[in-house]
């Protein structure tokens, strides 16, 4: 049974050649508990691209061919939510990938830190830039570099209460990029074929418990989560509904809600992963700060304008139109020929 600490893994040797690493040195990493655990530095912006990759693409959709999923630790959805998608394939979760047959990524497994910074500690992979090594500024980290030799990273967690100007610290690689034993052994079995990787979204777009998105439901959505008088009990079932919408087919109510109230309640769901995850997967604080204009080439950008959709957002674009001149000029608007498609009907 493998260990569901993400540091804590017995990693072969024949994984790293297999994966192609060559300049690769391991390096200490703290934990919440004091305790150091390797983690592989390399100064490979391939090697990291190639592991990332293998962790992030799907290589099937297929939910009949899969029984058993590991979900990649700090998943932006609630692990609730995922399994509920996934039973109704009669697919289960396990939290041992040796007894999963497929993985399911997110955006959350790796990301960026510089200098002296907080670097979670269940983050499978991550890039270091312009970071320190420090090996005697507390009693654990000296007992561990006597011990193996291995410089220690240099974060907040490990310079506890420290202060950086008082230690003696080097710098470590420019660019270094840092993979847990878990990130690697995972990308190795999904590049031998043993390991899928089925994406979020395939999963919960091909859950039955999807609700269309139409202007009642925003409506009732509303009233349930905007303004001062709604109750926590309305607030929370809203937040049960919201990741369940499918707006597909409906881009003008969907810029409409971000507008009216969906961008402005997203505060009260900061502590939900399902609704945070469904706000950003669908742009609502990027589709609200927009004005009519601009929606209509946003949305005919990534090609999911519609006719519906652009005569009533067209309606709002002629209430913004400026015209100086008046007394002296007549004008005429017409909307431009590429846009005149979506009058028709």
């Amino acid at each position: 049974m493998a260990s569901k600490n993400v540091h804590q893994q017995e990693l072969p040797d024949q994984v790293l050649t297999d994966l192609g690493f060559t300049d690769n040195v391991e390096v200490g990493f703290m934990l919440k508990n004091l305790d150091i655990e390797e983690v592989i530095l390399s100064e490979s912006l391939t090697q990291s691209a190639k592991v990332k990759e293998l962790l992030r693409t799907e290589t099937t959709s297929d939910l009949t061919q899969v029984k058993r999923a590991f979900v990649l630790p700090m998943h932006n959805v609630s692990t609730d939510r995922l399994k509920a998608a996934l039973k109704e394939h009669k697919i289960s979760i396990t939290n041992d990938y040796e007894k999963a047959d497929f993985i399911i990524p997110h955006t959350n497994f790796y990301d960026t830190y510089s200098q002296v910074d907080t670097i979670p500690q269940t983050k499978l992979m991550f890039k270091m830039t312009n970071g320190y090594f420090c090996n005697d500024h507390r009693q654990s980290v000296i007992d561990y570099y006597e011990k193996t030799k291995n410089d220690v990273i240099l974060d907040k967690r490990s310079l506890g209460d420290s202060y950086q100007y008082n230690i003696d610290y080097e710098s470590a690689p420019y660019d270094s990029y840092c993979f847990s034993k878990m990130a690697l052994i995972l990308a190795d079995l999904v590049d031998k074929g043993e390991l899928q990787v089925i994406e979020t979204d395939t999963i919960l777009n091909q859950s039955a418990n999807r609700i269309p998105m139409t202007k009642e439901l925003l409506e009732d959505l509303q009233k349930m989560c905007d303004g001062y008088h709604v109750s926590d009990e309305e607030i929370e079932m809203a937040g049960k509904i919201i990741p369940t919408i499918d707006p597909t087919g409906e881009p003008y109510l969907l810029y409409n809600s971000a507008v009216q109230f969906l961008a402005s309640v997203s505060y009260k769901y900061n502590r939900n992963k399902d609704v945070m995850y469904w706000m950003d997967k669908h742009n609502i604080q990027y589709l609200s700060r927009m004005n009519a204009e601009e929606a209509i080439k946003h949305f005919d950008d990534i090609g999911i304008l519609d006719s519906r959709c652009f005569r009533a957002l067209e309606v709002k674009c002629r209430e913004e139109i400026q015209i100086y001149n008046r007394e002296l000029y007549t004008f005429k608007v017409q909307v431009k020929p590429e846009y005149r498609k979506y009058m028709q009907d």
